[in-house]
């Protein structure tokens, strides 16, 4: 039996449960591991809630990388900033080292996760507005579309043009140097998640109306669409020519990248959040019905599945042969590619916590930011806290940038 899809947006979940900020005595800078409302567990510790079932081992194939997940071997931590907004339309950079705050500057509206290049970080609203920031100011600002929609997604960089998508349903691109309009696709249906280009010059993005959507992300033009059923708060993920896409029924759906046609679909027992990671033969998605899956990406076979203590609404990301998703039970979880068994959990407390979270890892650190309002750095192999930022609003998840 299906879950019954739950259309949930950041602003509502802020207006339908009541942030209590525990952190109000956190600096507005780095502090050390031990912050009583924020826990790791180790896969040791005992969780009556979160369970593996391993149904067959992983079949060896080329890996590909979840979009989340970095190795960097230059520049160092010092180097780099994190770069997270707040519903409250605040949007810092920290430094990644140390935890202190570089910088902050006001949007309008509450920021999704954001994008960067080359020290310039490309942020969407849900007010409808698309900043470009380079150290806290702001370079330019635009809309979506005519209307002002909400852009509720990241947005994606590809040859000087940023994309994203408006909750009108218009697909749009915008030059990424100056924010002028480049081109608008309108799908005429609501359009909840983040769109995804790759580099052959391909947009894929799904709407409410059912429908996956190929475009050239050069001009806009439609490539095909394949009819699903409504596709509201997840993303396509790519690989190897094929499109990974979840939808409201519960069926992830594998199709061929050139022209939409569908190669597999696995069921699962309730409406998927977020984009799927696909590491080392294998796609990892999360779902209304608790659990995190492994599927094979030739055909579809469950190879493990593990479950949470609610929805896994999460996006996946994959480093070392570790997946790390988030729950709407306020837990980061990190498992094992290989059989899903749990190595550690992260926990915190106050908000929603960590259910729509989106984690990137780089050189042995993760960052999340969190409902309680506090950006973590945690040991991506223990998940022990390095340092944690308080923002004092309910935090995006973030991006690593310089």
């Amino acid at each position: 039996m299906l879950f019954t899809p739950r259309r949930i947006t950041l602003a509502y979940l802020i207006r339908a449960v009541p942030l209590v900020v525990c952190c109000v005595a956190l600096a507005a800078c780095a502090s050390t591991a031990g912050s009583p409302s924020a826990t790791a567990t180790t896969s040791g510790s005992p969780s009556p809630t979160a369970t593996a079932t391993l149904v067959s081992a992983a079949t060896a194939t080329t890996a590909t990388h979840a979009p989340t997940a970095t190795t960097a071997t230059s520049p160092s931590l010092l180097q780099l900033t994190v770069y997270v907004g707040s519903a409250g339309g605040e949007f810092f950079g920290v430094n990644a080292q140390t935890g202190a705050q570089r910088w902050k500057t006001s949007v309008t509206g509450s920021v999704n996760k954001p994008v960067t290049n080359n020290g310039i970080a490309y942020v969407t609203t849900q007010s409808g507005l698309i900043y470009a920031i380079n150290a806290g100011h702001v370079i330019w600002q635009a809309q979506g579309d005519a209307a002002s929609s909400g852009v509720t997604g990241r947005p994606a960089l590809l040859n000087g043009m940023l994309y994203g998508a408006t909750e009108n349903g218009v697909v749009f691109a915008l030059d990424a140097s100056t924010g002028k309009s480049r081109w608008q696709y309108p799908t005429g249906s609501a359009i909840n998640a983040s769109v995804n280009v790759q580099s052959d010059g391909s947009l894929y993005v799904g709407a409410t109306d059912g429908y996956l959507y190929a475009l050239n992300a050069s001009t806009g033009a439609l490539r095909w669409r394949t009819q699903l059923v409504a596709i509201e708060f997840t993303s396509p993920a790519v690989a190897n020519g094929v499109v990974y896409c979840g939808a409201d029924d519960g069926n992830l759906y594998a199709l061929d990248a050139s022209n939409g046609s569908i190669k597999w679909k696995f069921q699962s027992g309730g409406q998927i959040f977020g984009r799927p990671a696909i590491d080392n033969g294998a796609v990892y998605f999360g779902s209304n019905d608790h659990y995190l899956y492994a599927v094979s990406v030739s055909a579809g076979h469950q190879l493990w599945r593990f479950q949470a203590g609610d929805s896994m609404t999460g996006t996946p990301a994959t480093s070392n042969g570790i997946v790390y998703v988030t729950a709407s039970d306020s837990t980061l979880y990190a498992l094992r590619e290989s059989s899903g068994a749990k190595i550690w959990s992260f926990h915190v407390n106050g908000g929603f916590g960590l259910g729509y979270g989106w984690p990137v890892i780089t050189q042995g650190r993760l960052f999340i930011g969190a409902g309680d309002g506090a950006l973590y750095a945690l040991s991506a192999s223990s998940g022990s806290k390095i340092w944690s930022f308080a923002a004092g609003d309910a935090l995006s998840s973030p991006t690593i940038g310089q």
